[in-house]
């Protein structure tokens, strides 16, 4: 889906994108799991603020591109081997030490004096698989969130491979959105049974889409206007209340339940969210961009949000127990698991900013 054949120049970077990751962190971890995790809003309500992660896929393609763009040579395979280990570390290696600490809290908060090695490595084991993150080896909202890893890396692997393609001149955003959905209508009809992950494999392919629509937008930013997206926006919006009126009985305005795994109703809600977030993103000038950028409330979760988003497991399990053992009022609790999770994010930062050599070539 490429439509240059190397990224810009001044490839790597970009503060527009730095502040939509950062605002999204922020929103994630403030507004997203305070409401779900601690139950500050009514979940059906609360739902329709669920549009966090489209957004984030979409940044990560159109962070590819300014990383890699159509690098020539980027399938060959020792380029690509090379790509694999130095993406997996920058994403694996934060995940593996959280998980290591979540691990040894569940030991220490239920400790009975029974566990064997062999039960502590499997517990080991359990945290360390980003599939399975913990399950049946974990406690309060340790892992909760720990389901984004997987398919992110999963994503990330794939992009040198799913952004080969160029799209042709004549392609709207209605178009991909129609293919799009096409494809989760039809997932969506398909139970994928054991030892396959059904719900890994679906959030996957459903996430590329958004990280190559991504990269397609680093690519040629200007090549749709603000009214191709409005009509993707108006056609989403009829889909979904065609939907939710035609069969009432089988579609649920409850975007929680659409979302796991992600369903045409949850892309059609996704589609919504990021168009309006595309026409909003034109409204902004470059010396608002730099104000946000220069905000000191944003700033951790601009150079530390992948941090802060692991450890808000601990974050948020810690504030929920202490608080409900001394029974402080919930809003209090939200207060105290926000400043936990960002000082234990900031804390442990430097781990994702750990980069492998590239390899050399010629």
């Amino acid at each position: 889906m490429s439509e240059a054949k190397s990224p810009p120049s001044a490839a790597g970077r970009d503060q527009g994108l730095d502040v939509a990751r950062g605002l999204l962190m922020a929103w994630i971890i403030i507004v997203i799991h305070g409401t779900f995790w601690l139950g500050i809003l009514p979940r059906g309500p609360g739902s329709l603020l669920l549009f966090e992660m489209p957004p984030i896929f979409l940044i990560t393609g159109a962070a590819y591109f300014l990383g890699e763009g159509a690098r020539h040579g980027r399938l060959q395979a020792g380029n690509y081997a090379d790509f694999l280990m130095r993406r997996g570390v920058r994403i694996y290696l934060p995940y593996a030490v959280y998980v290591i600490a979540a691990a040894i809290l569940v030991t220490i908060v239920k400790w009975d004096g029974a566990l064997s090695a062999e039960q502590g490595v499997a517990r080991l084991w359990a945290w360390l698989n980003p599939v399975t993150r913990g399950a049946g080896h974990t406690w309060k909202m340790l892992s909760w969130h720990l389901w984004f890893v997987a398919p992110f890396l999963i994503v990330t692997a794939l992009m040198p491979l799913i952004t080969t393609k160029r799209m042709p001149a004549f392609v709207r955003p209605w178009m991909l959105a129609a293919a799009a959905l096409a494809v989760v209508l039809a997932i969506g009809q398909v139970t994928f049974t054991a030892p396959l992950d059904d719900q890994l494999i679906k959030n996957t392919i459903f996430y590329a889409f958004w990280a190559a629509f991504g990269f397609m937008l680093a690519a040629a930013p200007k090549r749709w206007r603000i009214g191709d997206y409005a009509l993707v926006l108006a056609l989403s919006l009829a889909g979904m209340f065609a939907a939710a009126w035609l069969q009432p009985a089988a579609v649920t305005l409850d975007m929680q339940h659409n979302k796991f795994p992600p369903n045409a109703m949850f892309f059609l809600f996704s589609c919504v969210w990021v168009a309006v977030l595309l026409i909003g993103s034109r409204l902004f000038s470059a010396k608002a961009i730099d104000a946000l950028a220069a905000s000191p409330l944003l700033k951790p979760f601009m150079s530390a949000g992948y941090s802060i988003y692991l450890w808000q497991g601990i974050g948020y399990s810690l504030a929920a127990y202490a608080g409900g053992a001394l029974g402080l009022n919930v809003y209090v609790i939200w207060i105290a698991a926000i400043a936990l999770t960002i000082g234990l994010g900031l804390v442990f930062a430097p781990l994702e900013r750990i980069r492998l050599p590239k390899r050399r070539t010629g």
